[in-house]
C-alpha cells in the first residue's frame, strides 16, 4: 500500500507525463499544419555586454566587506524561424562569464581565481496564433522564454515572478547587474489581446528555486485608457500549484514546525532559540553595565530551545500537535503608470520621459502562526519616475521601494532543505546583529536604484547604475548561485555599475 504522501506525488508525477504528452501532440499539430508553407529565415541576432563596476561596501554571508570590484561578460545568439504567418520558432543561447565571489586569501594567491561560465541568456520556444504576431487575438507560446509585464520597471519591482511567498524575498538582477529585470519562464503561455486589454495565463515549472519542478499557475492583465496615459495591471501567481513531489513543498521536519503550548506559539527550529540566547550572552560580554538584562534574555531564549528540543523529540508525549509550514502560496501583483508626456505634450521630450509608474504586491495572501502573521510584512511597494532628459539619454529612471520584512531578505533554508521558514541569523554574525538580535532588519526596508541608458550608433549602447538593491553575487559556495542572501543589507550598502552592450 502507498501512503498518502507517495499517492500525493505520484498523481503529480502523472499529471506532469500527461501534460507533456498534451504539448508534443499540440506541437506535430502545428508542425503538420505548416509543412506546405513557405519558410521565411529572420536574420540571425546576437550580441553582448561588458559589466564592471564597485560594490563600495556590503556582506558576503557573515562578513563585511568594502569596495569589491565586479567585472561580468556576456553574449547571446538567436535565430527566429517562421514556417507560417501564424507559427514562429525562436532558438537561442547565451553565457555569462564571471569570477565567485567572496575572494578568499590564500598562502598560494592573493586571491580567489574561481571562474564560472553561466548558460543563459537562453531561448528556446514556439509561438503560434498572436504569439508569433501582433498580440491582438488568441496566441499560445510553448518552451522556454522571456517575459516582462512591467515595461518601466528598470531594477526594482516585476515581483509576481521574481518573489517567493513562504520565505517571502525579492531579487533584482542576476548573473548580471544592469538591464536584467524579466524573467525566464519555461512552460507554456496562453494570451489573448482585444485593443486596450491584454491577458496572459501560464503554466510554468519551477527550474530555480527549490522545490524544483513544481507547476505553478499565474495570470496577467493589463489596460490602457486614454491612448496610454493610464497603464494598469493585476496579477496572480499561484506558486507550486502542482507539486511533483509535496513532501519537498512542506517537508515534515522539525526547522520547517510550529506548535502551540500553553497558549505560545514556538518554532520547531530550537537553533532559533538558541543562537538568540549565544547574541545576548555576548552583547553581556560587551556592554557590563546592562550585562543583567541581557543574561536574563539570553536564559530565556536558552530555555525556550532546550524546552522545543525535547518537546519536538516525542511530541505526542508532550501533547503537542506538530504543523508545518508550506512553500505553496499566492502571490498578488498591482501595478499603474502614468504617462505624463500625453499630457505635456512636446518634441522635446524622449520615447521614456516623464512616466510616472508604482507597483506592489502580496508575497502569500495567506497568514501563517510566528513568521508570517501581518500581510502588511509581505508587501514590497515601489514608486518610480523617468525623468526628462529632452533626447540627451533615452532613459533616466529613479527607483525606490518600501518592504517591511521583519526576516532576513534570503532563502537559505529553502535551499538547504526545502524549509519554508525565514532564515534565521548565526550569533557569530556580527554584520547583521548589532544591538539586538538580527536588527539589521529594522534598518533594510528602503532600497532605491538610479538607471542611466544611452544609445551610441546603430546597436550599441552604454547603461550606469547606482543602486542600494537586492542584487546577490556568484557565491564561492557552489551548491547556490547567485547566493541566497542579498549582499546589500545595511542602509549604507551601494554600488555603482557601468554597462557596454551591443545587439542587432
Amino acid at each position: 500500500m502507498l501512503s498518502n504522501s507517495a499517492r500525493s506525488e505520484s498523481r503529480g508525477v502523472k499529471m506532469v507525463q500527461k501534460f507533456g504528452l498534451m504539448l508534443i501532440g499540440a506541437g506535430l499539430l502545428a508542425s503538420a499544419h505548416g509543412e506546405d508553407a513557405k519558410v521565411e529565415y529572420k536574420p540571425l541576432a546576437f550580441g553582448g555586454f561588458s559589466e564592471f563596476g564597485l560594490m563600495r561596501s556590503g556582506q558576503y554571508g557573515e562578513f563585511d566587506f568594502k569596495n569589491e570590484w565586479v567585472d561580468h561578460f556576456g553574449a547571446y545568439v538567436a535565430q527566429t524561424v517562421l514556417p507560417s504567418e501564424n507559427l514562429a520558432f525562436d532558438v537561442g543561447i547565451g553565457g555569462v562569464f564571471e569570477y565567485q565571489k567572496r575572494e578568499t586569501i590564500r598562502s598560494q594567491w592573493g586571491g580567489t581565481q574561481y571562474k564560472n561560465f553561466f548558460i543563459g541568456p537562453a531561448v528556446a520556444d514556439i509561438r503560434y496564433g498572436a504569439a508569433s504576431r501582433d498580440g491582438q487575438g488568441f496566441g499560445l507560446q510553448f518552451g522556454m522564454f522571456d517575459y516582462k509585464y512591467n515595461h518601466d520597471a528598470s531594477n526594482l519591482g516585476e515581483y509576481l515572478f521574481r518573489s517567493g511567498t513562504y520565505p517571502g524575498y525579492v531579487t533584482s538582477g542576476g548573473f548580471w547587474f544592469l538591464n536584467n529585470s524579466g524573467v525566464q519562464m519555461q512552460g507554456l503561455r496562453a494570451g489573448y489581446g482585444a485593443g486596450a486589454l491584454k491577458s496572459d495565463f501560464f503554466l510554468t515549472t519551477e527550474t530555480s528555486i527549490p522545490a524544483l519542478y513544481d507547476l505553478s499557475g499565474a495570470a496577467v492583465v493589463s489596460y490602457k485608457i486614454a491612448d496610454g496615459l493610464l497603464d494598469l495591471g493585476a496579477g496572480l501567481n499561484y506558486k507550486h500549484m502542482i507539486p511533483v513531489k509535496p513532501s519537498r513543498v512542506s517537508p515534515h521536519i522539525a526547522k520547517n514546525a510550529y506548535f502551540e503550548k500553553g497558549g505560545v506559539t514556538y518554532s520547531g527550529k530550537d537553533d532559533l532559540y538558541f543562537q538568540s540566547s549565544n547574541f545576548y550572552k555576548k552583547r553581556a560580554e560587551q556592554d557590563p553595565a546592562n550585562a543583567a538584562t541581557y543574561l536574563a534574555r539570553a536564559a530565556a531564549d536558552s530555555i525556550k530551545g532546550a524546552n522545543v528540543r525535547a518537546w519536538v523529540l516525542a511530541p505526542k508525549d508532550s501533547g503537542i500537535a506538530l504543523k508545518y509550514y508550506t512553500q505553496q502560496g499566492l502571490i498578488a501583483m498591482a501595478r499603474a503608470s502614468l504617462d505624463l508626456k500625453k499630457v505635456f505634450q512636446s518634441e522635446a521630450f524622449g520615447g521614456e520621459d516623464l512616466r510616472l509608474f508604482a507597483e506592489m504586491a502580496i508575497l502569500g495572501i495567506q497568514n501563517y502562526p510566528l513568521y508570517y502573521e501581518k500581510i502588511t510584512e509581505r508587501m514590497p511597494m515601489m514608486v518610480g519616475l523617468n525623468l526628462p532628459c529632452f533626447k540627451v539619454l533615452d532613459l533616466l529612471s529613479v527607483q525606490a521601494e518600501y518592504y517591511n520584512s521583519p526576516h532576513l531578505n534570503s532563502y537559505t533554508d529553502l535551499v538547504g532543505t526545502n524549509s519554508a521558514v525565514p532564515t534565521h541569523v548565526s550569533s557569530t554574525d556580527v554584520a547583521r546583529s548589532d544591538l539586538e538580535y538580527n536588527d539589521i532588519t529594522k534598518h533594510d526596508n528602503l532600497s532605491w536604484s538610479v538607471l542611466a541608458k544611452k544609445s551610441i550608433g546603430r546597436g550599441a549602447y552604454i547603461s550606469g547604475q547606482v543602486a542600494h538593491d537586492h542584487i546577490r553575487t556568484v557565491s564561492i559556495e557552489t551548491w547556490t548561485a547567485p547566493e541566497p542572501t542579498q549582499v546589500l543589507g545595511k542602509p549604507g550598502d551601494w554600488y555603482w555599475m557601468l554597462q557596454l552592450g551591443f545587439g542587432i
